[in-house]
């Protein structure tokens, strides 16, 4: 009791002392609310520095980029994102790739060959693609709807009895539901339930088929031997996956240059250079969901990564918003993975009818400053060279 006691103590002591902070900084010594003041004072700090990420976003991003793959969020991101990637590859190389049941793998189980598909309910959320034929057959959907985690199917559609047997739990594992899970996805179309990939075997298609891709086979054959000794399918995956990351794919490996830029941080200074260009008479939001990443290996061998993510207007409601638009952030690297350029665009606008002729121009007027600001950063070679920007004032 005494431990808990003086436990308690401290942590009001610590309370006390920040809560002493503002008043040290308020003029008016008003209880312990700031001034109006010293709460200006703060927020124009603040926008300068958020100016200022804007300003340098090219430095910044490539900055960020530079950093140690243990103080990025590659191992958060790429199990809760990595099923919105898509990866295309124009020297048409994925035909060679088998993709492998990761929990056949886990346990000790041949594949069989392998189930080269990757279904789900409609298309497969993790889009893998050779430069100029179809996605990976999606076919078998309307198979896949009748798998159910509480209550397995096979995968012709009959029920877990046939002939008066039951199937054996671990091909049910096998064969229905160890890839895929129940999930919620935001498609073209609205919301619809379906079937998607589940955390270890969105890592395994993304890492395996990146390090083929980029490092080779040697590479691939390393992460598909070693997977299971770390993404164990249960437990603290993301840190399972910072372990691999180290262990596996390495630092100075062209897979992990890739995989540095596939998280959301790294959008972070291209999205403040977008706020601090558009009018502040006109703000907006995330569109939950909205964030995809396309990943493009060229022909010449150079690489884009682009990232794109729509916002909505805060005015109007939430299925009419007074505008949306949605934006891109290009990464483009090199032959040997380092980043040549960065490019940030305006995909699409779309302004409501419901609103005044008068607003609608204000946002018209406002999203032609932003295209100029767009047009005046990309035209830059120079990554390291501060971009002005049209609607900052200091």
């Amino acid at each position: 009791m005494g431990g808990c006691s003086s436990k308690q103590q401290s942590k009001k002591t610590k309370v006390s002392t920040l809560n002493s902070k503002p008043n040290q900084l308020n003029s008016s010594h008003n209880g312990n609310q700031p001034s109006q003041e010293t709460l200006k004072k703060y927020q124009d700090e603040h926008k300068n520095n958020l100016n200022q990420v804007a300003l340098h976003w090219k430095t910044n991003t490539i900055g960020i980029w530079k950093r140690s793959y243990d103080k990025l969020a590659i191992h958060t991101d790429i199990p809760r994102l990595g099923h919105k990637i898509e990866i295309v590859d124009k020297l048409d190389r994925l035909g060679n790739i088998q993709f492998s049941n990761v929990t056949t793998i886990s346990l000790g189980q041949n594949g069989g060959g392998g189930n080269n598909n990757i279904n789900g309910g409609g298309e497969s959320p993790l889009y893998i693609q050779n430069g100029a034929s179809n996605l990976i057959d999606t076919n078998n959907s309307s198979n896949n709807n009748n798998m159910d985690s509480n209550n397995a199917a096979t995968l012709d559609g009959n029920s877990k009895e046939e002939n008066g047997s039951a199937i054996p739990r671990s091909d049910i594992l096998v064969d229905n539901n160890s890839k895929f899970t129940s999930s919620t996805t935001l498609t073209s179309n609205g919301f619809s339930t379906s079937q998607v990939l589940k955390k270890e075997e969105v890592i395994y298609q993304v890492l395996t088929s990146l390090a083929y891709l980029l490092d080779g086979k040697d590479k691939e054959k390393q992460i598909k031997s070693t997977f299971s000794n770390y993404i164990k399918g249960s437990g603290d995956m993301s840190q399972q996956l910072l372990l691999m990351l180290g262990a596996e794919v390495g630092e100075t490996s062209r897979l992990m240059s890739l995989l540095k830029v596939c998280h959301q941080k790294i959008i972070l200074p291209a999205y403040y250079f977008i706020k601090a260009n558009l009018f502040e008479e006109l703000p907006f939001r995330d569109k939950r969901g909205s964030w995809r990443m396309k990943i493009v290996l060229e022909t010449d061998g150079t690489v884009i990564a682009t990232h794109s993510k729509r916002q909505q207007s805060t005015a109007g409601s939430e299925n009419d918003p007074e505008f949306e638009f949605e934006w891109s952030l290009s990464i483009i690297f090199d032959k040997d993975m380092n980043i040549n350029r960065l490019k940030v665009e305006i995909v699409d606008l779309i302004i409501s009818k419901n609103i005044s002729n008068d607003k609608r121009q204000e946002i018209q007027k406002a999203f032609s400053v932003l295209q100029s600001a767009t047009n005046t950063t990309n035209s830059s070679t120079n990554n390291s060279e501060p971009i002005p920007l049209n609607k900052v004032d200091f």
